[in-house]
């Protein structure tokens, strides 16, 4: 999957034939410190493998994010439980709550 990381705005969607398996996109956004993206919604089928329909989408996702040299703010509960769960992404979590899940 090719990225456009000039792109402000990030979208992906994964089909399986023609169902669609997920559907998540990212705003890249100035703040104050500086620019982040904004993890919006993330959308996975209920048919689908969860755990791995989130292990590889949120690969790219720090993919995207070290490449661009951005943190990801996740805003999805989803996604936030995920990143809690691993911790490789605390490197690319924009305000991840201190203290809390450590």
């Amino acid at each position: 999957m090719m990225f456009n990381l000039d792109d402000p705005h990030q979208f992906c969607e994964v089909y399986d034939d023609e169902v669609l398996i997920c559907r998540w996109t990212m705003d890249r956004l100035e703040r104050q410190d500086g620019p982040v993206w904004i993890m919006n919604h993330f959308f996975i089928n209920p048919s689908a493998n969860h755990k791995q329909v989130l292990s590889e989408q949120l690969n790219v996702v720090q993919t995207i994010a070290q490449q661009s040299h951005l943190l990801v703010w996740p805003l999805d509960p989803l996604v936030i439980d995920y990143f809690k769960e691993h911790p490789q992404f605390d490197k690319i979590w924009y305000h991840k709550p201190a203290g809390q899940f450590d």
